[in-house]
């Protein structure tokens, strides 16, 4: 481990222990440390990106059951936009958002108010490296989606969360996010999670 990001692990210990583009989008965001000031970055990546692969290691490693989210072919017909959050030329986040008609994700037809066809955006990958969490990365990721989708006119952000994603339900609560916990069968087996909502009209 190199020095820089021991320096940002030790400084969260002290404090407390879901656009198709060929450019590169960056904001840097400032981490407080006592012993050295340090930043994390947040980028667009598109599959164009030279280190796209290291996104999709990380993806691997961290949430593997999201993979069919991202490699899959349901959300290639629909913009997608895939934010990355980096430190020190790591990839230590990313949140992945489809802008799409509400409904036919569920098999039912496009919902429609006063004619229009509603459309959501979707968070369908999102994760953050578990050293890099509490520390402010998850929830950047997430405020990129609101402002993305609030600048689409969509109607609403969605996502689905495992029960057991404690840290992620957090995240969203805290942002407002409304929650609806659900169960179903997969493989004859009792699934648990939770679908969040976040109106923006």
């Amino acid at each position: 481990m190199n020095k820089s990001l021991s320096l940002m692990k030790n400084c969260h210990a002290a404090k407390s222990r879901d656009c198709k583009s060929n450019t590169t989008t960056r904001e840097i965001i400032q981490v407080s440390c006592p012993m050295e000031d340090k930043g994390y970055s947040i980028e667009i990546w598109s599959e164009k990106h030279p280190k796209y692969q290291d996104f999709l290691e990380c993806l691997k490693k961290v949430v593997p059951d999201q993979l069919p989210f991202v490699e899959g072919d349901f959300y290639r017909n629909v913009p997608t936009c895939l934010y990355v959050a980096t430190f020190e030329q790591i990839v230590i986040g990313f949140l992945r958002i489809a802008i799409q008609p509400i409904g036919p994700e569920a098999n039912c037809p496009p919902l429609t108010y006063k004619g229009k066809i509603l459309s959501e955006a979707k968070i369908h990958a999102f994760a953050v490296r578990e050293e890099y969490r509490n520390q402010g990365v998850g929830r950047a990721l997430q405020e990129k989606a609101i402002s993305l989708a609030k600048e689409k006119g969509c109607h609403q952000l969605s996502s689905y969360s495992p029960y057991q994603c404690v840290a992620n339900h957090q995240v969203k609560l805290g942002l407002g996010f409304a929650a609806q916990p659900e169960t179903h069968t997969e493989a004859d087996k009792q699934v648990k999670g939770v679908y969040f909502i976040m109106p923006l009209i």
